[in-house]
């Protein structure tokens, strides 16, 4: 699909079966994060996987929209190994992160 057909026919998901997501769709989704740009490529996102019935419910406790989900990505960065600009020591893994999703 081209990517602005894609932009204009995205939806949000809200509903969810109990399905478990295939661990060969998890590992694609996880190569596609490797491949994302990071400033001087330093890499310092983090994609965590959440998908056990015990990490699923600890996710309920944080937030109401979890809709049931059968798996949760949480995407975070690593602040020790994020650029620091040397202009005005911005930390750019905030902008790494919204780069990979």
């Amino acid at each position: 699909m081209e990517f602005d057909k894609l932009i204009h026919h995205r939806y949000s998901m809200r509903k969810f079966n109990n399905q478990e997501v295939e661990q060969e769709k998890i590992n694609a989704i996880l190569e596609a994060g490797k491949a994302a740009p990071t400033a001087v490529n330093y890499q310092p996102q983090r994609t965590l996987v959440l998908n056990t019935k015990d990490c699923l419910e600890k996710i309920k406790d944080c937030t109401p929209y979890h809709f049931n989900a059968p798996l949760a990505l949480i995407v975070c960065y690593d602040n020790t190994s994020s650029l620091k600009r040397p202009v005005d020591n911005k930390e750019t893994g905030e902008i790494d992160v919204s780069v990979l999703i």
